[in-house]
């Protein structure tokens, strides 16, 4: 089983002392590499300009982070699911590491993809809505350059003994690597809702924190499921305060306020 997970706009910069430093080269996924070092190499530059800030998204109250963004090869690096933080990941236990049947990639306008659990990465300050020297969108930009890799991961899941994708990410990081299901494949997203008197209401709001919860009951099955409907009953039996669904394609979480 695949799980897609967006990257967070807060993250925590690892310890100075404990964390080693930024090396494209063991980074997983290597056929991005090149692609990698085309995108750091962009976000430096834009970093170096007068609208780094706007550009890169830096709220006026940390301007720090544009000079971090300049000299990213010397930030301190640590597991994405470390660096990372928010509702999402705030769902998640610490220390959480997949079983050999399962994987969670993260969605990154800086790397394109990485390994959530054996990745070390720093603290960056870049989004798929940034627009970078030379490149344009970050999201646009990747999206030409993770084609191929999404139909390896396709093929990949269709020969493993779990060929599902669960899509925890927002819109502009699905449009990054746009995932369906087909060829044996089935790629579910995950949409939470609230219904009252009756009436289901899209949650916006707080669907992070959803996306979260089930990503760690995922995590903390035995084996990983091998059908959608698996994969329904295993997150019903981890959270029982909700009505799971299964509605083509669509993971549907019902959450029924009093």
């Amino acid at each position: 089983m695949l799980i897609l997970l967006p990257p967070s706009e807060t993250k925590t910069r690892p310890p100075e002392i404990t964390a080693g430093r930024l090396d494209l080269e063991e980074l997983s996924l290597p056929a991005l590499f090149e692609a990698r070092q085309t995108m750091l190499r962009a976000a430096q530059r834009t970093a170096a300009g007068a609208d780094a800030a706007l550009r890169l998204g830096v709220p006026a109250s940390a301007p720090e982070l544009v000079g971090r963004m300049l000299h990213l090869e010397q930030e301190p690096v640590d597991r994405p699911l470390t660096v990372y933080s928010g509702v999402l990941y705030d769902q998640l236990s610490e220390g959480l590491s997949p079983a050999a049947d399962r994987q969670v990639l993260v969605q990154s306008a800086l790397f394109g993809l990485v390994d959530a659990a054996h990745d070390r990465i720093p603290a960056y300050r870049l989004s798929a809505g940034s627009s970078l020297s030379r490149l344009g969108k970050a999201g646009t930009w990747w999206a030409r350059q993770l084609r191929p890799l999404a139909a390896q991961l396709r093929a990949e899941q269709a020969e493993s003994g779990s060929p599902l994708v669960i899509d925890c990410r927002s819109g502009s990081y699905r449009s990054m690597m746009p995932m369906r299901s087909g060829d044996g494949v089935r790629v579910l997203d995950v949409a939470p809702v609230q219904e009252r008197a009756g009436v289901r209401k899209v949650i916006s709001h707080d669907a992070k924190r959803y996306r979260g919860l089930v990503t760690q009951v995922l995590m903390d099955l035995e084996r990983a499921p091998a059908t959608p409907d698996e994969a329904v009953d295993a997150v019903s039996s981890g959270l029982p305060g909700l009505q799971v669904e299964l509605d083509g394609d669509t993971l549907v979480l019902v959450d029924r306020a009093a």
